[in-house]
């Protein structure tokens, strides 16, 4: 039973069922963007004007630098766009995910379904909308005097690491909401403020040390900083947030196989 519920949470065990997932995250996009004259294009046109207005505010209006040697650019905007695009894939992952069993609870009493594609569902969708935008900035950062990456390659792991993480921490907060309907209404409430305790808007060096450890609690800390070495300083991510990420995704491991095989045979009657 153990093995069974473990083997849930695996990246294999996703991609036995890809053509199912890749089916749902398909008719989720096509169903908002249907009728629409470019379709699922609309898909990045936010995420680009955003992109453009930080630029424009922040770089060409404000003129708002950075030290080079402590954030690895003098560009704010670059700065702040490294961090924030990936934030918004786990924040909107994560709050999707938190009330997806609840959002799929026909499909999930009417079919023996594998609970565990609906939550990843939420997740690989926020992923296709933001993360190929992720090239642009490391394409920008390239062409700056001060970029230097190591390649896309690693760019690419990074991402990878990020959605194991989002995908335990929708899975948990999915079968908690499924419980008790409080928990998703709390998620869509307070997770957005994650944000300012983490070091997307500002590095993390301008924290009183005093309360740096309020920022180390954010799972999401550790990944804003990986990006920043890689897309801004060219470097692998520090020893320590690589420590601080595993210990993440194991604990998020845990709770997952706790909570799936204590709730599995109940879930389709909370719902």
């Amino acid at each position: 039973m153990i093995r069974k519920t473990l083997s849930l949470l695996l990246i294999e065990e996703l991609l036995r069922f890809r053509h199912l997932l890749a089916g749902l995250v398909g008719r989720s996009l096509k169903a908002v963007y249907t009728g629409s004259m470019v379709g699922a294009a609309w898909v990045y046109v936010k995420p680009l004007i955003v992109i453009l207005a930080y630029y424009f505010v922040f770089d060409q209006v404000l003129s708002i630098r950075l030290d080079l040697r402590d954030s690895g650019t003098s560009s704010y905007a670059l700065y702040l766009l490294s961090g924030l695009l990936p934030w918004l894939v786990f924040s909107d992952a994560v709050i999707e995910g938190a009330t997806s069993l609840v959002r799929e609870a026909e499909l999930l009493k009417k079919t023996r379904f594998p609970i565990v594609l609906i939550p990843a569902k939420s997740v690989v969708t926020a992923a296709v909308k933001i993360f190929p935008l992720l090239l642009l900035i490391w394409l920008f950062s390239v062409a700056t005097a001060d970029g230097r990456v190591h390649g896309v390659v690693l760019l690419a792991v990074w991402i990878a690491v990020q959605i194991q993480l989002t995908y335990y921490i929708a899975i948990i907060l999915s079968i908690m909401s499924a419980a008790l309907r409080d928990v998703g209404l709390l998620v869509e409430s307070i997770f957005p403020m994650l944000l300012f305790f983490s070091p997307v808007l500002y590095p993390l060096d301008k924290v009183p040390s005093a309360f740096q450890w309020l920022l180390w609690l954010n799972p999401f800390t550790p990944l804003a900083e990986g990006y920043h070495a890689i897309l801004l300083r060219g470097e692998l991510p520090a020893l320590f947030d690589l420590a601080i990420v595993g210990c993440w995704i194991l604990a998020a491991l845990l709770i997952c196989h706790l909570l799936l095989r204590r709730s599995q045979e109940y879930i389709v009657d909370w719902l």
